[in-house]
């Protein structure tokens, strides 16, 4: 049965509509394909990938959790869900997208560099840009854990965002 070994929630600052998961550079430079997910996207050379959001700049929530093994799968209250591989060559992830990258609440280590599993769920991607006070929260779940490479897989797409981005 697979383990939760760390689980850490922030707000983050989006910009430029993405969160940015990176490793030790704290920069990920690749233009992203929204078309299979309509959510994430991994840099193919490694070490980085985006979580598409709903709104272009403002505050959302993110959670990532590190377990040994691939977590047993709720999509249930998200309106998109979806897994992408990545190759990471450090070993930590950090998901502060604007910041210097050291809020340790902004980042997962990881038990070492090498192949992970990325499963991204999203909610409240379709309430607004900007942001309104008592607008619905944009948030995601970032779940990671050691696997081999393997093809991205869209598991639940119900958001407009999305619907967008995999018709382009």
């Amino acid at each position: 049965m697979p383990t939760l070994i760390r689980r850490t929630s922030a707000e983050v600052r989006v910009d430029a509509s993405t969160v940015d998961l990176t490793g030790e550079s704290l920069v990920t430079e690749f233009e992203a394909d929204w078309t299979a997910t309509g959510l994430v996207d991994a840099d193919p050379d490694g070490d980085g990938a985006r979580i598409l959001c709903g709104q272009e700049i403002g505050a959302i929530v993110v959670t990532a959790e590190l377990w040994d093994d691939a977590p047993p799968l709720t999509a249930d209250g998200w309106q998109d869900v979806a897994e992408v591989s990545v190759a990471w060559q450090s070993a930590f992830m950090d998901f502060g997208t604007t910041d210097s990258g050291e809020d340790p609440a902004k980042r997962v280590e990881l038990p070492d560099p090498g192949d992970y599993r990325l499963r991204v769920h999203g909610h409240n991607r379709d309430d607004g840009d900007p942001r309104e006070d008592g607008d619905p929260v944009e948030g995601y779940l970032i779940q990671v854990w050691p696997a081999p490479r393997n093809k991205p897989v869209t598991v639940k797409s119900t958001s407009e965002t999305a619907t967008l981005w995999r018709k382009r």
